[in-house]
């Protein structure tokens, strides 16, 4: 597989991999908004969870070979 000309080195590959893990959330997500009787704070805590690896993931994927990561909030 080829991201930007080169092949995809070891830290996008596991950038990848937790967009992959963000995707399987939102499923999940789905499924529990989907219940007869859904529970909103797992919903919550889901969605919780899906922004803190998106963030995971973009610092990882974006972040161009020596910069240094952006400053935490």
């Amino acid at each position: 597989m080829q991201v930007r000309g080169q092949d995809m080195d070891y830290t996008e590959q596991m950038a990848a991999k937790l967009l992959a893990h963000a995707i399987r959330q939102l499923g999940q997500a789905v499924n529990e908004t989907l219940c007869v009787t859904p529970d909103r704070t797992i919903v919550r805590a889901i969605l919780k969870d899906v922004r803190a690896t998106l963030t995971e993931f973009e610092d990882a994927y974006f972040e161009e070979p020596g910069t240094p990561p952006p400053p935490s909030a």
